[in-house]
């Protein structure tokens, strides 16, 4: 089961088994529900959480966050609970962004950050921030969605959808156009990038800048889909899934199985 983070839950129980969690972030305007069946894909030692962003999903009742800092912060808060647990960060496009500044976050507070997934997305480190200009139109942010191929076009032209939806697809891409890297600001954790091979948004070259954001070991991989593999179709997101798994073999050799009912090596189709 992939639980969505934050949930009003008791205080995180203490666990036996030596397995991961992996902490997933969706990218601009996008819900936590994307990242739903990933565990049936993956080792049954790994956890999978999907952090849901204020002002969508299951928290469309509150506001979208357009500051950095607050939003980083609230994310920190879903996250801190299980910060004594080996720990990875997955993210898709921005949401990349906010894993990796996430991941600097909890390394810097002693957590045990085992590796950063970064999926679609350009660097960090290739980011200096736009400047303030006027704020876009809800025509232009329906073009701006259109361009990268996510959502469909029933979704696009319902005026009562997309009344839902751009609330937080503003405050999203606001913060994606004004995020500016820190020079300097390294993990020191391994970061494997995965770029899609017919991506139209995000080219090759600037996933593979991802390598200059960790001490560690980097690696890229390209895989086949558009923008949007690491959800759909499924022929896309299940080799990449795969090579997820394959990443965070040496984090959960050690786990037995015997507290799940999950299979201990991911699914096959």
């Amino acid at each position: 089961m992939v639980t969505v983070l934050p949930v009003p839950a008791p205080p995180v129980p203490a666990r036996s088994w030596a397995g991961l969690c992996l902490f997933c972030l969706p990218g601009a305007g996008a819900s936590a529900g994307l990242f739903g069946g990933w565990d049936r894909h993956l080792p049954a030692a790994v956890e999978v959480y999907a952090i849901e962003p204020p002002g969508r999903g299951l928290r469309s009742d509150e506001k979208p966050l357009t500051c950095l800092d607050d939003l980083l912060d609230d994310l920190q808060r879903a996250v801190m609970p299980y910060a004594r647990y080996p720990m990875a960060f997955l993210g898709h496009s921005f949401g990349a962004v906010l894993a990796f500044e996430l991941a600097l976050r909890l390394e810097r507070a002693g957590a045990p950050v085992r590796r950063l997934f970064t999926a679609a997305a350009r660097s960090a480190a290739g980011r200096d921030g736009s400047p303030p200009g006027r704020e876009p139109t809800d025509e232009e942010l329906k073009a701006r969605l259109r361009a990268l191929g996510g959502t469909p076009e029933p979704v696009l032209d319902s005026d009562e959808m997309m009344a839902l939806l751009l609330p937080a697809v503003r405050a999203d891409f606001f913060l994606a156009d004004r995020y500016r890297y820190r020079p300097g600001s390294l993990l020191a954790c391994p970061v494997t990038a995965f770029a899609g091979t017919e991506d139209q948004a995000v080219s090759w070259e600037a996933v593979q800048a991802w390598g200059v954001c960790t001490r560690g070991r980097f690696t890229a991989h390209q895989v086949p889909g558009g923008h949007f593999f690491p959800f759909f179709p499924q022929a896309a997101r299940t080799p990449f899934l795969r090579a997820v798994a394959e990443e965070l073999g040496p984090y959960t050799s050690s786990y037995t199985g015997a507290e799940s009912g999950r299979p201990d090596t991911p699914e096959r189709e």
